[in-house]
């Protein structure tokens, strides 16, 4: 799965730098591991972005028939490490899979996009975990 760099938004201090396209370009492969995606400019990660849930089974689209799209913190969508050391994906949406079906969803969204350690590598993701 490629991953472009997003559009910048007007917020994001400095522009679209070469080095704030390479954050954003990051961004948007850490919160598509995550199973979101970017749905406007990128506005950096303390500044609220229009991101969109692609959660299987998400109970939203079955209620809605379209996945749920608003505004969230990139750093809200990227998790944070515990005290193990291993990162834990934030809450997500308002109406989205319970914390108990989150992990068995994010797995099969990962295996059937190709979302494994290699991407994550070829992505200069793989300190991310």
């Amino acid at each position: 799965m490629d991953i472009q760099a997003p559009e910048i938004s007007s917020a994001f201090k400095g522009g679209a730098s070469p080095t704030n396209l390479k954050i954003a370009r990051k961004a948007v492969a850490v919160a598509l591991y995550y199973a979101w995606t970017l749905e406007g400019p990128y506005a950096g990660s303390d500044t609220r972005s229009l991101w969109c849930c692609l959660l299987p089974g998400c109970p939203h689209r079955v209620t809605h028939g379209k996945p749920w799209v608003g505004e969230k913190f990139y750093s809200h969508i990227r998790g944070r490490k515990g005290k193990d050391g291993i990162r834990k994906a934030s809450p997500r949406h308002k109406g989205c899979l319970p914390p108990s079906e989150r992990e068995a969803a994010l797995s099969e969204w990962r295996k059937r996009n190709g979302l494994n350690r290699k991407w994550l590598e070829e992505h200069d993701l793989s300190d991310f975990l």
